[in-house]
């Protein structure tokens, strides 16, 4: 193999060495400022090639380039103002239509929609914090002091929901308790890493909602947990950062 690498390096010496040995002969056929004028035509022509057609080649596919973006731009607009969207992402807005926010409808149970009308975007809140009261059966989410927003809720019976100073930890999206026989969807642990939750109202073994449990929203009805709408247990288990803080009082 070395052998042969050197054969074709020695061949395509040589084969330089008679193409240059050509050139000197033919231009020896015109006197010198002949050969000077061939001589700066080919530097010219050389040089011309090296340079312009490259940058003129780049310079037309940048125009198609830019093409290309223009019309996915175009595309994508015509998309949005439709309505629609292939992506995977979710583009969050300052505050978010109720119905749109759990795929519900004004027909759908009050269990099933937001409680407390259109949803504030919780990454852009402030000192954001939630306070549940365990004597109204609402969770109050609030910038500082302030509350920006209100949800029903249900607690837990017998007082079952401990009280304190607690913070957003993990979070799912669904689970069921065989020993209680219900789960829940949207659940997202605030004490304990995964005991005490936000969650929907109660599903059954088949991941339906259990009616007689979703209208008893607004009592004390759980074993610990607090209970929240569909759509409200959706939203914070959406956008509610982990290590908010929660006060249970």
């Amino acid at each position: 193999m070395a052998t042969s690498n050197n054969e074709r390096r020695r061949r395509a010496h040589a084969f330089r060495l008679n193409v240059f040995a050509m050139i000197v002969s033919f231009l020896r056929l015109f006197d010198k400022p002949t050969r000077v004028l061939i001589v700066s035509c080919v530097v010219f022509v050389t040089a011309s090639l090296c340079v312009i057609v490259p940058k003129g080649s780049a310079a037309f596919m940048n125009d198609q380039s830019q093409s290309v973006v223009a019309a996915d731009s175009k595309e994508s607009s015509t998309t949005v103002e439709n309505g629609s969207s292939t992506g995977s992402s979710t583009k969050r807005a300052s505050a978010v239509p109720a119905a749109s926010s759990a795929t519900a409808t004004s027909s759908d149970p009050s269990w099933m929609l937001p409680s407390g009308g259109d949803y504030v975007d919780l990454t852009k809140v402030d000192d954001l914090n939630i306070r549940v009261s365990i004597a109204d059966q609402k969770v109050y989410i609030r910038s500082g002091d302030r509350v920006v927003y209100t949800m029903i809720c249900s607690t837990g019976m017998d007082g079952s929901t401990p009280t304190g100073s607690y913070n957003v930890q993990n979070r799912g999206e669904d689970f069921f308790n065989g020993e209680e026989n219900m789960g829940a969807r949207y659940w997202v642990s605030w004490a304990n890493y995964g005991e005490y939750l936000f969650h929907t109202v109660p599903t059954d073994s088949n991941g339906e909602y259990i009616v007689s449990e979703a209208e008893k929203l607004g009592v004390p009805a759980s074993h610990g947990c607090v209970r929240l709408t569909v759509a409200d247990a959706k939203w914070l288990y959406e956008q509610l950062p982990d290590n908010t803080p929660v006060l249970i009082e």
